[in-house]
């Protein structure tokens, strides 16, 4: 591919990434304050993360562990691989169909296995909208199965934007279920709001919210459909593997795969303890389970995915090509780079969240009860202390693909799930008002233990790493981010009583205030910041915003 078609490229999946997050904010938004975060809101939860968790664990590491290797190849057949895509689409279609059936089948199993002891009702609605949601395990397959086609013949805008599409469905739901059936406007005894409780869910409400949840994920497969017909691809139904060549799958995948699977136990764990100790609530003290945790690891995502996400997966390429040519010092030194550029924006994100947790929370999340909100943004501030091995995580889980080592990788989220377990354990222990802040504080542990065991593992294959530069670097943009956290926190603690007491206002008004206190704290912040990098000589700031220049005269070119 062309520099310019590859620099086109890049910034249309860009782009569509971005937009597609901005959108998933304004979904959540809408999500939380019609459902809120009690019993009614973990019964959905539950149900809308299953489906994506099934099909990662029995379908989404066979294509990609199988299936789209074996595509890839098949490409440079002399017809293109026409035929031999036919008979990968029909079977695929074919096998998702029947495990859809299968995990429809079994999802009574499924909500007894994750809801605890949680009553009837909550139940009840677990059921309904499990039932009502996991046709999208289907729809997620012919989502993967299409984009891994578009991309084999260079075609990624349709890939990158579909998400963007399921927001757009999804939100449309949201908003018409807010004009037919309004808020009841129930309030606790201390004038707070409270969401509908299960039994007032009617089966019109349960069809419409679930409903249009896997309508969006139906119609973020479909888009993909005109994009194929424009790159020229037809489809007829052909039956039988032979010839497909499942046999050149290689250990790698199958380690990726693994990694995978023992990844997604921990949706398991951390929903089933989270379900049990909110089933020790009462109507007058309810206790907060799934959903709210789910809020808090969504705002912990956002910076991650913008900043490490971002340059690690920049950085990859480099990583394969020293790996290839055997370049070890090369290959160090890109490491550390992947080590100290994120942390420029990671370490500072870490110090204002902590900071400014609570108001996140509420500005991200403006329909939900005060208390979730003070919850939300302890369990943040736990999680956000892990978002530096968070990334050094997925730095470490692609040098070792770069090295063909998928192994290593596997060992790592062995260590993190088993963290997650013991976190899971530790909550039979004590009172069941603690077990968010236990499972939050589970996996900023593991992130910590399984960063450590990636960096061990790689100083083992390529000797040392040279990590007493980057503790030196470290410590500089902790300095910067510390005093920016002084002087922001001050302008934030000057701020606030000045807007007044927002948990007696409107969603908007709380919008609008919690906006003003993150605004104006957070140019306090980001001033000093900068200011104190350049004082400190802090050289990978500079880098950084060169990389960001360089990237956008590229895609304007």
């Amino acid at each position: 591919m062309a520099d310019g078609s590859l620099a086109r490229s890049s910034l249309v999946m860009v782009g569509g990434s971005f937009a597609s997050r901005v959108l998933g904010v304004v979904r959540g938004a809408l999500t939380t304050a019609i459902i809120g975060t009690l019993a009614a809101g973990d019964a959905f939860g539950l149900a809308n993360t299953l489906p994506n968790v099934l099909y990662l664990l029995a379908a989404g590491g066979i294509l990609n562990a199988v299936l789209v290797p074996a595509l890839s190849r098949a490409m440079k057949l002399p017809d293109g691989g026409q035929e031999f895509t036919d008979r990968v689409v029909t079977v695929a279609l074919a096998g998702m169909l029947v495990l859809t059936a299968l995990v429809m089948l079994g999802a009574g199993f499924f909500v007894w296995l994750l809801s605890g002891d949680r009553g009837p009702e909550f139940t009840g609605l677990a059921l309904a909208f499990t039932l009502l949601c996991l046709p999208q395990v289907f729809f997620y397959g012919v989502y993967a199965l299409l984009g891994q086609i578009l991309n084999a013949r260079d075609r990624f805008g349709a890939f990158a934007w579909a998400p963007f599409i399921a927001n757009v469905v999804a939100i449309a739901g949201l908003v018409a279920f807010m004009v037919l059936y309004p808020d009841p406007g129930r309030l606790d005894d201390g004038g707070q709001h409270l969401p509908r409780p299960p039994e007032a869910w009617t089966g019109g409400m349960i069809w419409l919210f679930a409903g249009t949840a896997t309508l969006s994920v139906a119609a973020q497969a479909l888009w993909l459909v005109p994009a194929l017909r424009r790159a020229g691809f037809t489809y007829r139904p052909r039956w039988g593997l032979r010839g497909v060549g499942l046999g050149g799958v290689s250990r790698l995948a199958l380690w990726a795969f693994a990694g995978l699977a023992v990844s997604q136990l921990g949706f398991f764990i951390n929903t089933a303890v989270l379900n049990r100790a909110a089933g020790f609530g009462t109507a007058d003290h309810p206790i907060r389970g799934p959903l709210l945790y789910q809020v808090a690891f969504t705002i912990f995502m956002l910076p991650h995915a913008f900043v490490a996400v971002s340059i690690i997966t920049a950085l990859f390429p480099r990583l394969s090509r020293d790996a290839a040519d055997g370049d070890t010092q090369r290959l160090r030194a890109d490491f550390r780079r992947g080590l100290m550029l994120p942390l420029v924006a990671n370490l500072p994100v870490m110090v204002f969240m902590v900071v400014t947790a609570r108001p996140l929370v509420a500005l991200l999340n403006p329909g939900i009860d005060a208390v979730s909100i003070e919850l939300g943004g302890y369990a943040l501030t736990v999680m956000v202390l892990g978002i530096v091995p968070f990334g050094i995580d997925l730095l470490c889980y692609r040098t070792f693909f770069a090295l063909d080592d998928g192994r290593s990788p596997l060992v790592m989220q062995v260590v993190l799930t088993s963290v997650t377990a013991l976190a899971a354990g530790l909550t039979y222990l004590v009172p069941p008002q603690w077990a968010l802040g236990i499972v939050a504080a589970g996996m900023t542990v593991g992130n910590v233990l399984s960063s450590t065991t990636g960096v061990v593992l790689l100083r083992r294959r390529l000797g040392r790493l040279g990590l007493g530069l980057v503790l030196v670097g470290t410590a500089r943009i902790a300095v910067a981010a510390v005093a920016a956290g002084l002087l922001g926190g001050g302008a934030f603690a000057v701020v606030s009583p000045i807007v007044g007491d927002l948990s007696d206002m409107s969603a908007w008004q709380r919008v609008f205030g919690n906006a003003v206190v993150l605004g104006l704290s957070g140019l306090v912040f980001v001033v000093v910041y900068l200011v104190a990098a350049a004082v400190l000589h802090v050289p990978e700031v500079r880098e950084v915003a060169a990389l960001v220049r360089r990237r956008t005269a590229r895609s304007r070119g």
